[in-house]
C-alpha cells in the first residue's frame, strides 16, 4: 500500500494519488495507485498518453465531465505546467492542456478549487526558495472549453453555478364552499324538488284535456244532421 501520498481526487468510488514523496522519491505518473473507498482496497491503474514530469506540491481538481486538471508543482523548481488526466474512459489518458492565454508565474505549495467551470488558484510559492505569495494573488482558469483553456481576470457568474430548476406549479387547491353557498345550493335543490312534480302534473293534465276535447268533438260529429237536398 502506498505510504505518505498526497494530492488525491475522487473518481467514482476510487481515489487517485498524484504523487508519492516516500523517501523523497517522485514517482512516475504513468502508473497511478487507486484506493477503493467501498471495499478498502488498493489497485494500480496504468495510464496512456503523455504523462507529466514527476513533481510534488501541485494541485489537482476534478471536473464534472471526468477531467483531472493538474497544475503547477515542483521538482527542482516550480512549474507552470497544466496537464490533464481524462478518467471518463476505461483508459486513463494524460495530455497537455492547450492554453491560449499567458500563464501566471510558476506555482507550488498552492491550493486550487473548481467552482462551476472555473478553477481558482490561491496561495503557494513562485519558487521553492521564495516567500509565499500574498493572499490577493488569485488566478482563475476557464475550463469550459477542453480544447482551449484560458487564464482570465473576470468570470461569468452564470458559469459558476447551474441555473436552479424551476419548481413546478403546485395544483390549485379547490376553495371549500362557504356556508352561504351551501345554503343557496340547498335552497335551489329544494326548489327543484317542488317545481318538478308541478311541471309533470301540468304536462299530464294538458294531455288529458287534449284527448278529452278530441273525443268530445268526434262524438258531436256523429249527431250532426245535414239538410236533405230535393
Amino acid at each position: 500500500m502506498p505510504k505518505r501520498t498526497k494530492d488525491w481526487d475522487s473518481v467514482d468510488r476510487e481515489m487517485a494519488a498524484k504523487r508519492d514523496v516516500n523517501r523523497d522519491v517522485l514517482v512516475d505518473m504513468s502508473l497511478l495507485p487507486l484506493y477503493n473507498t467501498n471495499d478498502d482496497t488498493w489497485t494500480y491503474k496504468k495510464t496512456i498518453g503523455d504523462p507529466p514530469t514527476p513533481r510534488a506540491y501541485h494541485s489537482a481538481v476534478l471536473t464534472q465531465d471526468g477531467r483531472i486538471i493538474v497544475y503547477g508543482g515542483i521538482d527542482k523548481a516550480a512549474t507552470d505546467d497544466l496537464v490533464i488526466l481524462d478518467v471518463s474512459q476505461a483508459d486513463y489518458t494524460w495530455s497537455r492542456a492547450n492554453v491560449s492565454t499567458k500563464s501566471p508565474l510558476s506555482r507550488s505549495y498552492h491550493t486550487a478549487t473548481l467552482v462551476g467551470h472555473y478553477m481558482f488558484v490561491i496561495f503557494g510559492k513562485n519558487n521553492e526558495f521564495l516567500l509565499p505569495t500574498t493572499p490577493n494573488e488569485v488566478f482563475i482558469l476557464d475550463t469550459s472549453d477542453k480544447s482551449n483553456y484560458k487564464w482570465v481576470s473576470e468570470f461569468d457568474p452564470n458559469l459558476i453555478l447551474p441555473t436552479p430548476p424551476t419548481a413546478p406549479t403546485p395544483p390549485r387547491t379547490p376553495t371549500p364552499p362557504t356556508t352561504q353557498d351551501q345554503n343557496l345550493s340547498t335552497q335551489n335543490r329544494n326548489l327543484g324538488i317542488i317545481i318538478l312534480p308541478i311541471v309533470l302534473i301540468l304536462i299530464g293534465a294538458s294531455f288529458l284535456i287534449y284527448f278529452y276535447r278530441k273525443r268530445r268533438l268526434s262524438i258531436l260529429d256523429m249527431f250532426v244532421h245535414f239538410p236533405q237536398i230535393n
